[in-house]
């Protein structure tokens, strides 16, 4: 089941979602996998309508005590559905017509969108109003869903905050609150406001953390919010933290060659759909704008947009009218768009924890996908953390007609790429594949690319050696 919403719905801004039966039902066959859960007919006709049969591990594991109503932690990879982990037994549990019941908090604008498309989804067969507010855009739009006493609230923890301190969002009777990607709320910059708001949930309530990262600090951090927590993980120290499905690759590149080398990669891989992290949002915009030039249909999302100009962005990139998002780590972060094919780390980042959260935005919930992280000569330890992180080596790549000099040095490997013609450290030299460059690329997207260039790409292994092969 995906993590998030169908890319087809839309949000309102204005307007709480209220889900209703306006058609005389439709026969449908309940799954049985689910209907062993325990959850109720009007949530079993939804999963069926979606098309769903057999719940993820983390659904399967993480429901049933959910639906007791005990405090949970729940880890698990991305892309494997712990938004109707936590959302079908809260759901579940809610009572129609009395007003605010549940509060799920997110890091992220565009996760509490996407968290909220999910939950409408779900509740279409019950009188359950939904409703999301977050920050970029007018309060007083918030103010007109929240009159509508919706009995769930999707936000971020600046907006709620605001809202709280108001009057119009009170806590006291609240009986369900998630935290969404928990170890980025407890980040220094969420930190203060998410421990604030949990201490205004004074009534009796449910807590439940979900993530695809939990570290022992945050973990001590958060259990002073819960009572008496059943750990759940779906993963475990020997296991590949990133999706099995994406083959995971480095590309040794100095830095002053990244923009060349990512328009070559692009041209050679002709993904469907790709994400390009960048640290900055100024390289955002440069990397954008070079690609551009390149006839390469890229466009930016970053936190400087304004809130409509990220949901516009956001909706042409999941109705493929956008091919490639030049990306913050705003987009690591709750994005469930299955056709995304390839992630490339211009910038490797500084946090191993959020690589695993970026490459999990492609090969979701089973589809194939490729990362690529470029890697500079000062990089090989950040590279060794990444690797101990997912227990898995990420393979060199060598894209076609670049060729780099670079002599690696770690605690368990030595080797030496070959050198340059000109014998200078991290010059390219030129090959026969370097015709590549003079292409012109259709500007209607990657799959429309023509090439006279018939080199054959790299092999790609498919599944790597774990750590524990490496002795």
């Amino acid at each position: 089941m995906n993590d998030t919403s169908s890319p087809h719905s839309h949000h309102t801004p204005t307007h709480a979602h209220h889900a209703t039966h306006r058609h005389p039902p439709v026969h449908v066959e309940l799954p049985p996998a689910f209907v062993a859960l325990g959850l109720c007919e009007p949530l079993l006709r939804a999963i069926a309508e979606k098309g769903f049969t057999t719940p993820s591990d983390i659904q399967a594991q993480l429901i049933p005590p959910a639906l007791t109503g005990r405090d949970l932690i729940g880890q698990a990879r991305t892309g494997t559905g712990k938004t109707a982990a936590f959302g079908l037994p809260i759901l579940h549990q809610i009572t129609p017509g009395v007003g605010f019941q549940a509060l799920i908090l997110t890091p992220t604008r565009e996760l509490a969108g996407q968290i909220e498309r999910e939950f409408v989804t779900f509740a279409k067969h019950m009188k359950v109003k939904v409703a999301a507010v977050y920050g970029g855009r007018r309060v007083r739009g918030d103010l007109d869903v929240l009159s509508g006493s919706p009995e769930v609230i999707i936000g971020t923890p600046g907006r709620v905050q605001d809202l709280i301190n108001r009057g119009v969002l009170p806590l006291d009777g609240v009986r369900f609150v998630v935290c969404d990607e928990v170890d980025r709320m407890f980040d220094i910059g969420f930190r203060d406001e998410v421990r604030e708001i949990l201490r205004g949930a004074t009534a009796p309530h449910q807590t439940i953390f979900v993530s695809a990262t939990i570290s022992s600090d945050i973990e001590r951090l958060i259990t002073k919010f819960m009572q008496d927590p059943l750990r759940i993980s779906t993963t475990s120290a020997e296991d590949v933290q990133t999706v099995p499905e994406a083959q995971q690759f480095y590309v040794y590149i100095p830095k002053r060659h990244k923009i060349h080398a990512i328009a070559e990669l692009l041209k050679h891989e002709q993904p469907e759909l790709a994400i390009i992290f960048c640290n900055m949002k100024s390289d955002v915009d440069f990397v954008t704008r070079r690609l551009q030039q390149e006839k390469i249909n890229a466009r930016a999302i970053h936190s400087d947009l304004n809130q409509s100009k990220r949901e516009s962005v956001l909706q042409q990139f999941r109705e493929h009218k956008i091919h490639l998002l030049c990306a913050t780590d705003l987009a690591s972060r709750g994005l469930d768009i299955p056709a995304v094919s390839h992630v490339i780390n211009y910038d490797l980042p500084e946090d191993p924890e959020v690589y695993v959260h970026r490459v999990g935005r492609t090969a979701r919930m089973g589809a194939t996908g490729k990362a690529f992280s470029f890697i500079s000569e000062a990089q090989g330890q950040m590279q060794l953390q990444i690797e101990g992180l997912i227990n898995q080596l990420l393979e060199e790549y060598k894209i076609p007609g670049l060729h780099y000099t670079r002599t690696i040095h770690s605690q368990s490997q030595t080797h030496a790429v070959k050198p340059s013609e000109t014998g200078e450290p991290g010059t390219p030299y030129a090959t026969t594949d370097s015709v590549a460059k003079e292409e012109v690329w259709s500007p209607e997207g990657f799959g429309h690319v023509k090439t006279e260039n018939t080199a054959a790409l790299r092999p790609i292994s498919g599944r790597y050696p774990s750590r524990r092969g490496r002795r």
